[in-house]
């Protein structure tokens, strides 16, 4: 279910960049999501999230498009052959849009390296980055925004 919030996180900051900061069509943004095969669960803990760190971290990690913040981070040879190019370069992105923190960033590749010797790919990625997001391990992340009601259908 982690995977599924990040996938509207990431819709989310997406949208927020290509419309100049602007949240003003929730309702549209909701029903886009709808559409995707979102519940509303999932919509509404992505929602939570999202706002929670744009105050708790300020509002330039998302509205912002610069990426100079990012310190380049070269993959060593052992990380190459345990994380799939494309699942390298899906974290680089996260990373960029200020999703994950270098602290964060870091401990998501430590994770994937321990998988070993399976290679991570994209979905397996996507299943690291939200185990670190969502883990409670920022002080501001509140644990009951994940409920999901017994009758609904996560994927």
């Amino acid at each position: 279910m982690g995977e599924r919030i990040l996938d509207i996180v990431f819709y989310l900051v997406q949208y927020v960049r290509t419309h100049n900061g602007s949240l003003a069509h929730l309702d549209d943004i909701s029903k886009s999501l709808r559409n995707l095969g979102f519940t509303e669960s999932e919509i509404s803990s992505a929602y939570g999230w999202f706002l929670e760190e744009v105050q708790s971290r300020s509002e330039k990690f998302v509205f912002s498009n610069d990426i100079g913040n990012c310190q380049p981070r070269v993959f060593s040879e052992l990380e190459r052959q345990q994380i799939e190019p494309a699942a390298q370069g899906y974290l680089i992105q996260i990373h960029q849009m200020g999703l994950l923190s270098e602290e964060e960033f870091e401990m998501t590749i430590e994770r994937a390296m321990m998988l070993a010797p399976e290679q991570v790919d994209v979905a397996g990625m996507k299943m690291l980055t939200s185990t670190v997001l969502f883990s409670g391990a920022s002080p501001n992340m509140d644990l009951n925004w994940f409920n999901v009601s017994g009758d609904e259908t996560v994927h």
